[in-house]
């Protein structure tokens, strides 16, 4: 009973369709924002290329933010860091003995 108090229905405007989605209480402003994020970047398609239909918006947009997901992951590696704080507590070792 615990979980199901902590969880809420939602209703999400996403394009031209209304969705009721069961979500978290915390992550209620995450999804909202969300579906604004997506409904901004929708209607900036449909007036920077008007007449080309709602599906090709829609498939862009999934687009767009799938390579932003990937760009994000490969922020994400910290191998470059990790390599260089090795080295430089190595050079700090060496520098201590």
């Amino acid at each position: 009973m615990e979980n199901a108090q902590n969880k809420l229905v939602i209703h999400l405007l996403i394009g031209k369709q209304l969705y009721p989605i069961t979500v978290l209480r915390e992550q209620e402003e995450m999804f909202r924002k969300a579906a604004k994020l997506i409904n901004e970047k929708l209607s900036r398609y449909e007036q920077t290329y008007p007449n080309q239909g709602y599906e090709k918006y829609t498939s862009v947009a999934l687009l767009d933010f799938a390579v932003r997901v990937q760009q994000l992951e490969q922020q994400k590696d910290d191998t470059p860091y990790a390599d260089t704080l090795a080295r430089l507590s190595d050079e700090i070792t060496k520098l201590l003995e």
